[in-house]
This record gives C-alpha cells, structure tokens and sequence, in this order.
C-alpha cells in the first residue's frame, strides 16, 4: 500500500502536536511496511498512490487546498481532524475578536472536508462527539488514538541531569509550545505560591507571552528537546502538567505518562478518555484550581497511569490500527 501524508507546509519550523502526529504514525507505518510518502504541495499528482491522509483540520487553508486537489483526482481522502471545538479559548477576557470571526468565517471550508472526505480518523470518542456537535453530516469515523514512542520505556533521568546539572532534583515539567493556548502562565504562577521550581521545554509560538513566564524567577527553560533527553526530562520530573485551555489528549501527557511521571491535565477534550481516574485534572479557567491540582499530584502514584498507557497507546500499535482502517476503504 501506498499513502502520501499531507500537512501544513512548516509543519517542522513550526512544531505542534499535528507534527508529532504526523512523523510519528509515518514511521510507526513505515516499520510495518507501509510505503508512505509526504507531501506539502497542494498540486502533487497522485496517480501513484492509494490515498491521500491529511492532517489538522484547524489549520484548514492548507487542508482544504489538499483536499480539493485528491477530491478532483477522485483519490480517497482519509483525514486526522485533531479538531477541538476552540471556543471557551477565543471567548476568553483577553482573546483578540479577530480570531473568533476568523474561526467562524472559516468553518463552511471545515463542514466540507468532514462532510466529503472519505474517512475520518479522530483521536478520541470525545473528538467524535465535538465533531458531530458542530458537523452533524460527517464521513464515517474510526478512532485512532494518539500514541507515545515505544522506545521511550525504560528512559531513566541520567541523561537530563548530566546535559542539565544544575537543575533542581524535583521539579514540576511542562512539555508544550509557548504560548496562551498552553496555559503556562497560571501553571507558573501555581507553581511560585507552592515554592515548585517550574521547567518548561519546547518552541515559543508567543514571545511577550514567554516573557511574562520568564520573569517569574523559579523558571527555567531548556529549549525544545526530543528523543532521549526529551524522555529523560520526562522520567526526572515529579509532575508534568499541562493545563491547556483543551488537548486531544495532549501528546506531552501521553509521553510523560509512559516514563512514570505524574500527570496533571486539563480537564477540557479528551484527556479523561485516555487517563481515566489516574491523572489530576483541572479547569484551565478556574481560579485556584491549578494549586489544588499541583498539590493532589504531588501524593499521587504515576505506576496505574504508566501501565495503562504502556498497554494502550504506544506508536507500534496506533500503527496497526491505522493499517487496518486504510485497509477498510482501499
């Protein structure tokens, strides 16, 4: 079988959770012997492949472009939406009104990908019912969880401390891009009234925003990290919290979980499909709600939650899952 990935061309200069998506399913498919190409060209022909799978569909300009270019060379369309209605987020006291209008004047392009694609692939039930709240006729769907890299297992905290020596031994950890959709500014805040030193890793998407973090004395930022270290990072802190205004579950959670960390989340997507009752949830608008949740974690257990996610949701077997829905349609 052959598959060509689409998504939105900085896709690798500008780093999300779509990205990790994306490489991730790539490679797990690629091991099981998918042969699988990627694409950002809205033209690409496509005569030599069997399906065309995109991904995000917030980013719709780019996702359209793709879906209208395999609509009109009669391909079949697969399509992860990692869609989450971002309302409660661009109705927030400090949204920019232009991102609401931009959001609804967009959405007719969305109701038609859904609508004529040929298969959706949501991260979640919970996805599903989001989808279905705002897109009452959609394609077929199949869940296909998110995952974490098998390899991450068994990654102690050796490595982190010696690239890193002088961070602090217990430490709360943030894994997310830089910005007010993450919510990190709070989670600061939380974690200075606990005494908490708070460290946070991955791209900034907002500098006055990271600025404003930077000026709390007890954060430290390291930068984006992948790989081992990135898992390393993980197994070294006490907590990893990600009190984001919604996640689909939150990729970072997913991968601090697998490593034995405690994990804090929003309680806004779909989270709790995925950890259940063994992770500490918040509501990323309540105040106060983000030192009471850093103080449950800190007595909670990771042990429950990282075998959970060991036995559901490593890559090799979001893989597997993938295939067999390709090959429900090809």
């Amino acid at each position: 079988m052959k598959v060509l990935f689409q998504i939105r061309p900085d896709y690798l200069q500008n780093p999300a959770g779509d990205t990790v998506q994306i490489v991730s399913t790539g490679r797990a498919l690629k091991a099981i012997g998918v042969d699988v190409a990627l694409s950002t060209d809205p033209n690409v022909l496509l005569a030599d492949y069997d399906l065309v799978h995109i991904f995000n569909l917030t980013r719709i300009k780019e996702t359209y472009m793709y879906f209208l270019n395999a609509q009109k060379q009669k391909k079949k369309i697969v399509v992860s939406p990692i869609y989450w209605n971002p309302g409660t987020f661009l109705h927030r006291q400090e949204a920019k009104p232009q991102d609401l209008a931009s959001w609804k004047f967009t959405q007719p392009m969305r109701a038609r990908v859904v609508r004529e694609c040929d298969l959706l692939l949501p991260n979640s039930h919970l996805e599903i019912d989001n989808l279905s709240g705002d897109f009452p006729e959609h394609a077929p769907c199949e869940v296909i969880p998110n995952g974490f890299p098998d390899r991450f297992i068994g990654i102690g905290p050796e490595a982190l401390h010696q690239r890193f020596p002088t961070l602090p031994q217990d430490f709360v950890l943030c894994v997310a891009r830089i910005s007010p959709r993450k919510n990190q500014l709070p989670l600061a805040k939380a974690c200075k009234e606990l005494n908490l030193p708070l460290v946070l890793a991955g791209p900034v998407n907002d500098r006055p925003y990271f600025n404003l973090i930077r000026s709390f004395d007890h954060v430290i930022y390291l930068g984006t990290l992948q790989g081992e270290i990135l898992a390393s990072a993980y197994a070294a802190a006490k907590i990893h919290a990600l009190p984001s205004w919604f996640e689909t579950p939150g990729l970072s959670s997913l991968e601090a979980a697998a490593c034995g960390t405690v994990v804090l989340s929003t309680d806004q997507g779909s989270p709790r499909e995925y950890f259940q009752d063994m992770a500490v949830y918040v509501r990323p608008e309540a105040d106060g709600i983000l030192r009471q949740g850093l103080e449950a974690a800190l007595s909670a257990s990771p042990l429950p939650l990282m075998q959970h996610v060991h036995a559901n949701y490593p890559w090799s077997k979001v893989a597997q899952l993938t295939l067999e829905a390709y090959a429900s349609m090809v």
